[in-house]
């Protein structure tokens, strides 16, 4: 695998912006509502008009009632109409910055869990950039949150064919949540936020920006807990497992991550962790031994953008690289279904 230089990142957000009480007072003015228990009630309270760690999400939703169209044939459509856009918006920023043309791009790598497309997003997205005819395209599905960093990998694998290679992690979360009296499903529901975040692969840094460099990626799966977060199938719609101690097992897997990539947490300058949640990041925290500040990037984006799945922790790059933190070695992470858990070192300079 190449040392890969991200030479390009780009982030893109659907325009419609709600906060959670907008989305709570949308969620009790539904038919839906109605429907659900006095119990179902009560989370989506506590969650919604709580201290959960999120302000506002990003929701392809236009207007908000559109959230409330649970059939098969709507949640598609929605994924269809938003993920290539999304994703392609990402991908014009990271090339922008990358001083890259489409049609130096040899491969196209994206990642997406909340929907399906055949062919695929890279089809879609590599024909809206207008990639070359002859661009390696390739789709990565059913890696859930996680995606960002396996999709990394395969970018930097790919160097060896060609010299620049676009990886996109999008995901359209409103074709994938709905409301029932499953406690998974409507925490999901009030945690969930649509984005896409892009990142332009390089064999060689590119002068006159910053340098940051893939060293070391590590990734751990481990089959016997996934019943505990993964995606099924029901009544035609994808339905998030997600069981209570999801916290604790991903903060536990992150710090075996971290352990197998043989780096002391004292070595690593920033911390760029998947916005899961609030309390995976409090976990994480004391598993690690980490204070708030050293996860202010994760918090930040959980709290502008909600949960986005497997974007979300590249978005915390981006923030890192805006703020120009201080160099060194900066630890990114991402996990989720398998259940997995992933970690690369960068070298930023």
């Amino acid at each position: 695998m190449w040392r890969m230089f991200i030479t390009g990142i780009g982030t893109a957000v659907p325009p419609q912006r709600f906060t959670q009480t907008q989305c709570w007072d949308a969620i009790r003015a539904s038919p839906q509502y109605g429907l659900l228990s006095s119990r179902s009630h009560g989370i989506l309270r506590k969650v919604l008009t709580g201290n959960n760690g999120i302000e506002a999400r990003h929701l392809a939703l236009e207007p908000i009632s559109e959230a409330f169209e649970f059939t098969p044939d709507a949640m598609h459509g929605r994924f269809k109409r938003v993920a290539p856009k999304v994703g392609a918006d990402a991908a014009r920023r990271a090339l922008a910055e990358s001083g890259r043309r489409p049609d130096e791009i040899g491969a196209l790598v994206v990642a997406t869990c909340t929907g399906y497309l055949c062919p695929g997003l890279s089809s879609y997205i590599g024909e809206m950039l207008g990639l070359r005819a002859d661009a390696q395209l390739l789709d990565l599905v059913g890696l859930g949150c996680g995606a960002a960093i396996p999709t990394l990998r395969t970018a930097s694998a790919l160097l060896g064919e060609t010299e620049h290679v676009l990886a996109v992690c999008v995901e359209a979360c409103s074709a994938a949540v709905y409301l029932d009296d499953d406690p998974g499903v409507l925490i999901s529901a009030c945690l969930f936020g649509d984005g896409a975040a892009a990142v332009v692969g390089s064999r060689n840094a590119r002068p006159g920006i910053r340098e940051v460099r893939m060293m070391k990626a590590v990734s751990l799966n481990v089959p016997a807990q996934r019943e505990k977060l993964r995606f099924d199938h029901r009544g035609g719609l994808l339905r998030n497992i997600l069981a209570p101690d999801v916290p604790v097992l991903s903060a536990g897997y992150a710090a075996d991550v971290l352990a197998a990539a043989c780096v002391a947490p004292a070595e690593i300058s920033e911390w760029l962790f998947h916005s899961g949640g609030r309390d995976v990041l409090r976990e994480i925290c004391d598993r690690v031994g980490l204070e708030e500040h050293h996860v202010r990037h994760s918090t930040a984006v959980l709290r502008e953008y909600g949960n986005m799945s497997s974007p979300s922790c590249l978005f915390s790059l981006r923030r890192a690289l805006d703020e120009e933190c201080p160099g060194g070695k900066w630890w990114l992470a991402s996990f989720g279904a398998g259940f997995s858990s992933h970690g690369a070192i960068l070298e930023v300079k």
